[in-house]
């Protein structure tokens, strides 16, 4: 048996892999967008407004609570506290789009490669 022998990943895998990246860090991007935007409408003090949550996706307060401050839910505190205020969001979805750029230039090579060598 040849212990150094190479697994290598198809072509499709590859684009397969890009796809979920490009989702995730579309997804990542977004979250991002509105959780801060729900920061900044009224998350700043000690509390959360109405039933407005992170979670699955950030909106904002809606029905009759509107105006009533609630105390925020463990989980909110924690994406508030720690993924928002320290920047942690900004920071995962550049890393997302910056292993998205270092993957599709892969790719883009791999398939530069097999055309040429197909030729």
């Amino acid at each position: 048996m040849n212990l150094e022998s190479k697994i290598e990943p198809s072509i499709t895998a590859r684009v397969l892999l890009l796809l979920l990246l490009v989702t995730l860090a579309i997804y990542a991007t977004l979250y991002t967008v509105a959780a801060h935007n729900l920061a900044s409408w009224g998350w700043s003090c000690r509390g959360s407004q109405g039933d407005a949550t992170f979670l699955p996706f950030p909106t904002g307060p809606r029905g009759v609570l509107m105006d009533v401050i609630a105390k925020m839910n463990p989980v909110d505190e924690f994406i508030y506290l720690y993924l928002i205020k320290t920047g942690a969001l900004i920071v995962i979805s550049i890393s997302l789009w910056t292993i998205v750029a270092v993957v599709s230039s892969d790719v883009f090579l791999r398939l530069q490669r097999s055309k040429a060598t197909s030729n």
